[in-house]
């Protein structure tokens, strides 16, 4: 998500699919930082084989649309996330590879989450256990609903910041403004999130989302998804970088005009 990846001697490379994977070192010690238990080393195995997983579904969904379209693309998994490599695309063509990478990603954890329903018999009490199933399951959901959620958030570099980007170059008419303009709701964005994950790092009672966010939902989805909140610190983190790389695109911009 975070910049483009350089090639290293410590790259596993692999083809899934006829489609060229590569995975970066900083991938695995990002993930690792992620879902670190330092007192259960199997766990963060775990957890780090999880986000694997999830985020090669994710970008298998860009590349997959990529080629549907008869363009070559290969997937990268970098720092907090990965990329699929591609070409120039008209902006509804670009709207469209973009969204296949979380409807993807949402499709692994609807699945995940209906094997949950119809093969445990107390999911709640289940996914409270400490069992090594209960965390691939826990950690197969977060990243399978929120991390592709928040991928949506219209925000470069994320994939609704490209979504954004298309439709404000199909109905803005703005000319060279465009870019300004999605450069300044991309760093309002992240500066909004990164402040709320501050906030709630700071309060014991607040969550990243909001409780009632979930007040719609029968239980047990409900309490289910309300205890897989994320964690503040690290989004607060990663968004407070995204604000910071959005601010000096946006100034480099202006400096050039």
């Amino acid at each position: 998500m975070l910049g483009f990846a350089g090639e290293t001697e410590l790259d596993l490379r692999f083809r899934l699919f006829n489609i060229p994977v590569r995975v970066h070192p900083m991938f695995w010690l990002s993930s690792a930082w992620m879902v670190w238990d330092g007192d259960n080393l199997p766990f963060t195995l775990l957890g780090v084989l999880c986000i694997f997983i999830s985020i090669l579904v994710h970008e298998l969904g860009h590349a997959a649309m990529m080629r549907r379209y008869g363009y070559p693309s290969e997937i990268v998994l970098y720092f907090l996330g990965g990329y699929a490599t591609a070409t120039h695309l008209s902006p509804w063509r670009n709207i469209r590879m973009s969204a296949a990478g979380p409807l993807a990603g949402l499709a692994l954890s609807a699945l995940v989450y209906l094997l949950l329903l119809t093969m445990v018999e107390n999911p709640l009490l289940f996914l409270s256990s400490q069992s090594p199933m209960s965390q691939v399951v826990r950690v197969s959901l977060f990243v399978g609903v929120f991390v592709n959620c928040m991928n949506l958030l219209p925000c470069l570099p994320l994939d609704g910041g490209r979504i954004m980007e298309s439709l404000i170059t199909l109905f803005a008419n703005r000319g060279r403004g465009n870019q300004e303009l999605v450069l300044q709701i991309s760093v309002a964005v992240a500066g909004a999130v990164a402040l709320r994950c501050a906030y709630c790092q700071n309060s014991e009672a607040a969550t990243v989302i909001p409780l009632a966010a979930y007040s719609w939902l029968p239980d047990p989805h409900q309490i289910i998804l309300r205890s897989l909140q994320p964690d503040p610190n690290f989004l607060m983190i990663f968004f407070g970088l995204l604000c910071a790389q959005n601010v000096i695109a946006l100034n480099n911009l202006k400096r050039w005009r």
